[in-house]
């Protein structure tokens, strides 16, 4: 087992006797709350005073700078406390905000006429009601509509309370507009599965990425959570399953994945006819498919405010519910700077769920996140917002994605996979199917014609499609990058770290005037296979590669801990990845190199050559090969799809 490479930290060796419990410092109490997002919320009615409002209050962590020389400690090989995993309970003890502080912030909610619902670890549950909420922070709540949903938000800044605004270290949340993060996925048309180039069903994925045998390891004992807006469909996902071979029918080869569903409350049905339900449908699918033995369960998180996610990430690390979290949305990470906000700073946002990641992170739980589809451009010019209905062209800009930027998360990017051709593609079962590895190209695609692509009325006009990632402005560079020698020494964190397929060649439509745009695609452009509202669909982007990788992890983690649910954790798994690529750089897969290397690609903003070796922010270090990566290369890989290696 090539898992738990020492990284050598000499820095670190005078804190080899830290312990799991550290002594507990000041408090932190509620500081200075956000103030919404000023880019022109459109009030469309205004809420009745006696409305209820659900809203949070994050609680800042203590001991940040212990915390962070633990989870160091925790991924360090030799280490006395690698892979010792903090409980909730421990957790709280050492860093989470004390019961005094939370018992402070609580009584003063209650003294302005709130409620306090729930308090987690980090996070305060308020309830009150429209004319409440307008009283204390001297706003006015006006309904708005963003992404096609209805949501509550504010136009001015929140004025804090004398009371809770002397301290510092809290936020607010979901009280201030912003645009919610989006799916990073999009429905084409399928085409005939068993061309060089797909289109893919997870076990096509799997034999082109070497993973292990069904018959060795299957992600048995390890639970994965997928966090979206949406709940996915049941009935879909042993559909999907069913069609290779999984489930109960006479002819299967194993028994089927049976996905659980948590719902939060105001969170999105079902709906096939929605992005949001693609992306749960998709999701429960490839985790599930990658690892057919794990749990898995899919969340679905309140969709009134661009925070939901925050409230389905406090309850998974309080709960300690999941080995392995995957999430497929994204958005500008630019969006949360003074540019976009008439001067005003949201950074303090991103760090919350730094906070929550980094918990999570000490439990064990690994975070993996979708590198994002608009390539090296997600970013419209700020004036595209602030012109609204101007009808003017503006740009793209440099940037990368909100949550796969934090140093404590997974970031997967995407490629267009070329594999091996079935040449009998009417055989049943597919006894002569092959998927196995030719090449991989990383070309974002361009999309010619001019798009709005958030209904501003205006347009953009150098928008590609294709592997996000880039420098991030917010999080500086983690030791595990800066000593692996491979990424650019800026002094900032990069993503993507590592890649699978994600396919391309999107339709995009003009939102005034309802026409395809003219797009530049590639001819290995491919796309993944799901089942949405009883229907086969293709689908693209990050957003499959990120919970195939999920799937990986989870069938990893059973090697590791044989079966036993929780004992295989691996929590933050990118001090492996680099450590490993530092060491094998330039060694082919065919030689028991970890990663396919030298990946052609272009993102409108940067280049990689064909064979040039080591990190790019296209793709990160690569695309695995599974077992050189994380298992015995001599175990038995899986096989062809349908067959019992690989069903």
């Amino acid at each position: 087992m090539a898992l738990g490479r020492l990284l050598k930290r000499a820095a670190l060796a005078a804190l080899v006797a830290l312990p799991c419990a550290l002594s507990v410092s000041a408090a932190a109490v509620i500081g200075a709350p956000h103030a919404p997002l000023t880019i022109a919320p459109r009030f469309v009615s205004l809420p009745a005073p006696t409305t209820a409002v659900d809203f949070g209050v994050h609680l800042a962590l203590r001991n940040r700078a212990q915390l962070n020389q633990l989870l160091a400690l925790q991924t360090t090989k030799k280490s006395p406390l690698y892979h010792h995993w903090l409980t909730p309970a421990q957790f709280r003890a050492s860093f989470g905000p004390t019961p005094a502080t939370i018992a402070r912030v609580s009584a003063f909610l209650r003294s302005q006429g709130f409620s306090v619902t729930k308090v987690e670890t980090q996070l305060i549950h308020v309830r009150g009601s429209v004319a409440t909420v307008q009283r204390a922070f001297k706003v006015h709540l006006g309904n708005v509509r963003v992404s096609g949903r209805t949501i509550l938000g504010t136009r001015e800044q929140l004025t804090v309370p004398a009371a809770l605004s002397s301290g510092a270290g809290a936020t607010i949340v979901s009280l201030g507009y912003r645009l919610l993060p989006q799916p990073d996925s999009r429905v084409v048309k399928p085409l005939n599965r068993y061309s060089a180039t797909g289109p893919y069903w997870f076990d096509d994925l799997k034999q082109a990425y070497n993973y292990p045998s069904y018959g060795l390891f299957n992600g048995a004992g390890a639970t994965i959570a997928t966090v979206g807006y949406s709940d996915f469909n049941s009935a879909d996902a042993a559909q999907y399953f069913g069609h290779e071979l999984l489930g109960s029918a006479a002819g299967s080869l194993a028994p089927a994945p049976v996905p659980t569903h948590l719902v939060f409350p105001q969170s999105l049905p079902f709906d096939p006819n929605a992005g949001t339900s693609d992306e749960a449908d998709l999701d429960v699918q490839m985790s599930a498919g990658s690892a057919p033995g794990a749990t898995v369960i899919g969340i679905a998180a309140p969709a009134t405010d661009a925070e939901g996610f925050l409230y389905a990430y406090s309850y998974i690390v309080d709960s300690n519910a999941a080995d392995i979290v995957s999430t497929s949305y994204g958005e500008c990470e630019l969006f949360y700077l003074p540019q976009y906000n008439n001067g005003e700073n949201f950074v303090d946002i991103l760090y919350s769920y730094d906070d929550m990641f980094a918990q999570g992170s000490s439990q064990g739980i690994t975070f993996i996140f979708s590198s994002g589809d608009n390539a090296g451009l997600p970013c419209p010019d700020p004036n595209y917002f602030y012109n609204a209905g101007a009808g003017a062209s503006y740009k793209m800009f440099p940037g990368t994605s909100i949550w796969s930027d934090d140093p404590n998360v997974t970031s997967v990017g995407g490629t267009n996979l070329v594999t091996v051709p079935n040449p009998n593609p009417s055989a049943t079962p597919l006894a002569v199917t092959s998927s196995a590895y030719v090449s991989e190209e990383a070309d974002a695609d361009t999309v010619l014609g001019p798009v709005d692509l958030y209904g501003e009325g205006n347009y953009l006009t150098n928008v590609f499609w294709g592997s996000g990632g880039g420098p991030s402005v917010i999080f500086g560079e983690p030791a595990y990058q800066a000593e692996s020698g491979l990424v650019p020494s800026t002094g900032q964190r990069y993503d993507p770290d590592i890649s699978m397929h994600m396919g391309g060649c999107p339709l995009y439509f003009n939102a005034l005037t309802g026409r395809q745009v003219a797009e530049k695609c590639h001819p290995d452009d491919s796309f993944d296979i799901a089942v949405i509202g009883g229907q086969e669909a293709g689908l693209i982007g990050t957003s499959a590669s990120a919970p195939e990788f999920a799937g990986l992890l989870a069938v990893l983690e059973q090697s590791i801990g044989n079966g036993t649910p929780g004992s295989g954790r691996v929590g933050n798994i990118n001090d492996y990845l680099y450590g490993v690529a530092s060491d094998s750089l330039g060694v082919p897969t065919s030689s028991g190199g970890p990663y396919h290397q030298g990946i052609p690609g272009f993102n409108g903003v940067v280049s990689n050559p064909s064979g040039k070796l080591g990190y790019n922010q296209i793709i990160g270090l690569g695309t695995p090969d599974a077992l050189n990566l994380f298992f015995d290369p001599s175990d038995v890989p899986a096989g062809n799809p349908q067959t019992a290696t690989n069903p």
